[in-house]
């Protein structure tokens, strides 16, 4: 008496195409062909893979299609840089059709972010650490500059940029002295989330006293992988992360993506 078999569909054969793209893939994968690099052309890969160029062809669109490769037209066809910004943009369409908040985005980089700043105090070389505080004092430079030519009024889009991606380099360079890769990897896209905020003016408050506030949180962060020791390193980032109640309110009810408006002044940290 004869068994029903156990699983009824059949292991689906891979077309021509298919192989050819999945020997592509893996050469781009391994770093064999880095990005920006031009493939053969048609004639030469159907040669080398013994296949006809409508398979070429076909295989070049599979891999198109999984964004590893593009057509420039009347150059041929080269290896895409790594899809980080396109999966940031998307992550973030994700996040506001979920109705996702600011907040979502602070309280994933509470659990995130100290560990990361863990990892970067054991991993990171002493190369790593003074390009950080290198990126640490142009981020300082780029607040100075910032807060002498707008405050007390609102900074244009173009200004604020500037600011927001001055301290993404910090993060990055942070996020890069981990060696993981898969902070790495993530770093770009995540940090496309962080917003500036928009506190309130404290009573008495001068261009010298904000920009020392903003000054002293970077430079613990360099302190804190500086110091080798991941502990410690944690525990400061955790403190530094603390937010007043009021902090917390505003971003829950600002939409991800937008900059909320703290009704009270910025802590000294």
């Amino acid at each position: 008496m004869s068994k029903d078999p156990l699983f009824s569909k059949s292991i689906k054969k891979q077309t021509l195409a298919e192989q050819m793209a999945e020997v592509v893939q893996q050469s781009i994968l391994s770093g064999e062909l880095e990005s920006g690099a031009a493939l053969p052309t048609e004639p030469e890969l159907a040669e080398q893979f013994g296949v006809s160029r409508a398979v070429v062809r076909d295989a070049t669109r599979i891999l198109m299609a999984r964004g590893l490769v593009e057509v420039q037209h009347g150059r041929g066809v080269f290896v895409t840089e790594p899809q980080n910004a396109a999966f940031g943009e998307a992550l973030l369409l994700a996040l506001q059709r979920a109705d996702a908040t600011v907040w979502d985005v602070e309280q994933f980089e509470q659990l995130l972010f100290p560990e990361v700043v863990a990892l970067a105090a054991k991993s990171a070389s002493d190369d790593e650490i003074a390009g950080i505080q290198r990126l640490v004092e142009t981020y300082c430079e780029v607040i100075v500059d910032f807060y002498t030519t707008w405050w007390g009024k609102a900074a244009p889009p173009d200004a604020q940029a500037q600011v927001t991606d001055a301290f993404r380099q910090v993060m990055i360079a942070i996020c890069d002295a981990t060696h993981n890769q898969v902070v790495q990897q993530l770093a770009r896209p995540l940090l496309n989330l962080h917003n500036l905020r928009a506190w309130a003016d404290a009573e008495g408050d001068t261009l010298d006293s904000a920009v020392a506030a903003e000054s002293r949180v970077m430079y613990q962060l360099v302190d804190a992988i500086a110091g080798r020791d991941p502990g410690e390193a944690r525990g400061i980032v955790k403190r530094l992360f603390e937010l007043p109640h009021e902090a917390v309110d505003a971003m829950r009810k600002t939409p991800v993506g937008e900059i909320p408006s703290i009704p009270i002044p910025r802590p000294c940290g």
